[in-house]
């Protein structure tokens, strides 16, 4: 399982590294609109038209996930994470309409970084689910009892969620 790997798709031009939710509130709200109307058939920043909404969402969701990552060991340096997929995942990459990403290997990553989550962490809130949050070794404890397959693991743990959202608590420079 060291072949490993994590994705984040970006919109071409924009800056990966970049997290709308580490802006002051009325920032993000201001950049939130710029980019809904500057791409407004893109599905990467139609949640920005309706930022009323997913703002607090995405707050709610990154709080939770973070004080259950530490209750699990997880040190972020982060409050708000870098949103990653494990492996890749055509849906979203679809949501972006490019091949720009960045992969990292998951072995490059300290364990008190990074956190899982089958399935969006933001929409199991908003479904009124309880995001399961997984540490790596955890992960990768399940991965190993489905043969060392993450399609297998994916099959079984996700239902109707199409991956496992990965969150990146600490900004790593990649090649």
């Amino acid at each position: 399982m060291d072949d490993l790997f994590i994705t984040h798709y970006f919109y071409p031009g924009t800056d990966p590294w970049k997290n709308i939710m580490n802006l002051p509130e009325k920032e993000a709200f201001r950049v939130a609109a710029e980019l809904a109307g500057k791409y407004p058939d893109t599905t990467s920043f139609g949640r920005f038209a309706d930022f009323a909404n997913y703002f607090p969402n995405r707050k709610r969701a990154d709080e939770y996930v973070r004080e259950a990552f530490i209750k699990l060991g997880g040190r972020p340096k982060l409050m708000h994470p870098y949103s990653f997929v494990l492996g890749e995942c055509e849906y979203l990459r679809n949501w972006f309409d490019t091949n720009d990403k960045i992969v990292l290997g998951l072995s490059d990553i300290p364990d008190d970084q990074i956190s899982f989550t089958p399935g969006d962490s933001c929409a199991l809130l908003i479904h009124g689910e309880t995001p399961e949050v997984l540490t790596k070794a955890t992960l990768l404890e399940r991965i190993g009892e489905c043969g060392g397959s993450v399609e297998e693991y994916c099959k079984k743990s996700l239902g109707k969620y199409a991956y496992v959202e990965v969150q990146l608590w600490d900004r790593f420079i990649w090649d």
